[in-house]
């Protein structure tokens, strides 16, 4: 066993022994800069994964967004939004792409959303819609995308 109590890692300091978890590694009371005392796991100090109690969280998501909207837009529009991965619970596998039925009828309705509106367009088929969306792709995003590159980094 490595006897850390005294270290600091990040806002928090090992003040003891706190017992052991249940899959048997050693936890460490530790107490934060703000004060609060919380039992934290001793592989989870020692790599650097836990540095306060919890208490920085609003700070950094304040610092996330603001970076988001100041670094990583372009005229209002957050990049990663843009960019970002089909989410894996898509039924189509594809953003924007989703199968609708209606009256016994099945369709695709395509969607994008760039400055607060919100852009539809409709197909029979799922290679259909994916090119439709690929057209709507191409006519908003990729514009403010190209734009986003070109902008000097400021730094």
């Amino acid at each position: 066993m490595i006897d850390i109590a005294g270290n600091r890692y990040g806002m928090l300091t090992v003040i003891a022994r706190a017992g052991r978890t249940d899959k048997d590694n050693a936890t460490w009371l530790c107490r934060c800069d703000c004060g609060k005392e919380i039992p934290v796991n001793g592989t989870t100090l020692r790599r650097g994964e836990a540095v306060s109690c919890g208490c920085q969280r609003p700070e950094q998501a304040r610092k996330a967004r603001e970076i988001l909207q100041t670094e990583m837009s372009v005229d209002g529009v957050p990049l990663p939004l843009l960019t970002k991965k089909v989410r894996s619970d898509s039924k189509t596998g594809h953003k924007g792409v989703h199968k609708r039925v209606k009256k016994g009828r099945e369709y695709y309705e395509v969607n994008i959303t760039v400055k607060g509106k919100r852009r539809y367009a409709t197909a029979t088929t799922l290679e259909g819609a994916i090119e439709k969306r690929r057209t709507l792709e191409e006519k908003y995003h990729k514009p403010l995308i190209d734009k986003f590159k070109q902008a000097p980094l400021t730094n």
